[in-house]
């Protein structure tokens, strides 16, 4: 539930890792200062919705369906700062064509079923490591290689403890499409 009741959803799409890959994130943030992401919590941000009305989750979900079907790698070599937020991330010195190209595919989508979606000015392809961080100042050790096989639509939903995000819909790349029938959200 978000502050504007029990009708609207915080969604965002994501890609979400696998285990493998997760477990390099969590190598990767070993030794960083600041609060660490939890590694349930641990994805890459495509389109963040923000509030939405819980009657469009059958839409946004079919969404999904529309994306290219094939996965790709994303190496994750090096860290970056945002000062601003002081958050750490880890990221791609370059970015996939097809990681593009999917978030491409996304926002054509979004533009039909959420017209009034605010895309973001600059993409910037990450996943956070760390907030209220320090810069990283260590060097990377050794790159990630993330085969990028699952897109999530996620609820963000505040507790006294902290963030939970739930995901309401997947669609999994090179695989049969993952059951995109919305599961309620939670409250």
């Amino acid at each position: 539930m978000t502050a504007k009741g029990k009708d609207q959803a915080r969604l965002y799409f994501a890609l979400w890792p696998d285990e493998p890959t997760l477990r390099g994130l969590g190598v990767a943030q070993a030794d960083l200062a600041g609060r660490k992401t939890q590694k349930d919590q641990l994805h890459l941000t495509l389109a963040f919705l923000g509030n939405q009305p819980i009657g469009k989750l059958p839409a946004l979900a079919a969404v999904l369906e529309q994306l290219p079907e094939k996965s790709f790698v994303i190496e994750l070599d090096q860290y970056g700062y945002f000062k601003q937020q002081r958050i750490a991330w880890i990221g791609s010195a370059e970015v996939p064509l097809a990681l593009l190209d999917l978030r491409e595919y996304l926002l054509k989508g979004l533009s039909i079923v959420a017209p009034h979606y605010k895309r973001e000015s600059r993409f910037i392809p990450h996943v956070t490591l760390a907030r209220d961080a320090e810069r990283p100042v260590q060097p990377f050790a050794s790159s990630i290689c993330w085969p990028a096989k699952r897109v999530v639509l996620v609820q963000s939903l505040p507790t006294s403890q902290g963030v939970i995000y739930s995901l309401i819909a997947e669609r999994l790349l090179d695989d049969a499409v993952a059951p995109v029938a919305p599961v309620a959200p939670a409250s």
